[in-house]
């Protein structure tokens, strides 16, 4: 009896034993994920966090161009932000400004008579563009005149003051003369326009009123009866590099001009770049063998 109790209790103790064994082996796997989950934490404790953005930094949208509204500069100084248009970006708002030199849907007076808009520039900074400047174009078809952005450089105004305007194409030379007598055209002192020197001094208003100088015989038009009718020269950039080469020149009688009328009338026609076409008069001249009328236009021209 003594060992059949001893045969049964063998099994008992060994499946015990083993039972210990295998509660202490899962008990090590559960050590071992608190480990794992420890390490981790002290991993995300060690990552470099990305720093936020300052508000003042973010590209923010905004609805209307030229709105405006109150803002802080990185000094705490109170300023002022505009809402600019860009092509990639779309309407945002600009940079918080503390000063500008006006304020969108403002107007300006030109000597001229013209009358400028405050603009934005892409970065949301307003500014008055500069005054436009008129030269005379020949238009043979009596049509719109065509301008074209040309980034060679041209002193509009004789002064300086702009050196990039558009430019025309060839059917559309300008009235020209040579002052200098040097074979170019050197600058806009030397178009018919508001670049052009008046005896008194100033400036003209228009290049009609440049070119009345030259009417000696004071019958209201320029032709071959007034004493300067041969300096007259008409210039067709051909090239489009700004520079006149001899070639592109040609007098009033080369290209068949008779007569230029002085009395000028008022039609704007303005272009996408704000360039307008304003005071126009008749011009004859003769082609094939026949008497036609052209039109001479003093454009106003944007400093680009």
């Amino acid at each position: 009896m003594t060992d059949f109790r001893r045969f049964i209790q063998l099994p008992l103790v060994l499946g015990l034993t083993v039972f210990s064994a295998a509660c202490d082996s899962e008990t090590v796997v559960i050590d071992d994920g608190a480990d794992d989950a420890d390490l981790d934490d002290a991993d995300m404790d060690d990552a470099e966090v990305p720093p936020d953005v300052p508000l003042e930094d973010e590209i923010q949208a905004c609805e209307t161009a030229g709105e405006a509204r109150t803002c802080e500069t990185a000094e705490q100084a109170e300023g002022k932000q505009f809402c600019a248009f860009d092509p990639e970006l779309g309407n945002y708002w600009g940079e918080c400004l503390t000063s500008y030199e006006c304020l969108p849907g403002e107007q300006r007076d030109c000597e001229l008579g013209d009358i400028i808009s405050c603009q934005l520039d892409t970065a949301g900074v307003p500014y008055f563009p500069g005054c436009p400047f008129t030269p005379l174009v020949l238009s043979f078809d009596a049509g719109p005149v065509a301008l074209a952005s040309n980034a060679a450089s041209f002193d509009i105004d004789g002064a300086g003051m702009c050196l990039n305007t558009d430019w025309p194409a060839t059917d559309n030379p300008w009235l020209a003369i040579d002052l200098d007598h040097n074979g170019f055209v050197d600058g806009g002192h030397e178009l018919f326009g508001s670049g052009s020197v008046l005896g008194s001094g100033r400036r003209a208003d228009n290049g009609f009123i440049a070119l009345a100088t030259l009417d000696s015989n004071h019958d209201g038009s320029i032709d071959v009866r007034d004493a300067q009718f041969g300096e007259i020269l008409v210039w067709r950039d051909e090239d489009g590099d700004k520079t006149s080469l001899p070639g592109e020149l040609s007098t009033l009688a080369e290209v068949g001009v008779e007569s230029i009328a002085l009395d000028y009338f008022v039609r704007e026609f303005c272009d996408d770049r704000s360039n307008c076409g304003r005071e126009r008069a008749r011009f004859e001249f003769r082609s094939g063998g026949q008497l036609r009328v052209g039109e001479v236009v003093d454009v106003h021209l944007q400093c680009q």
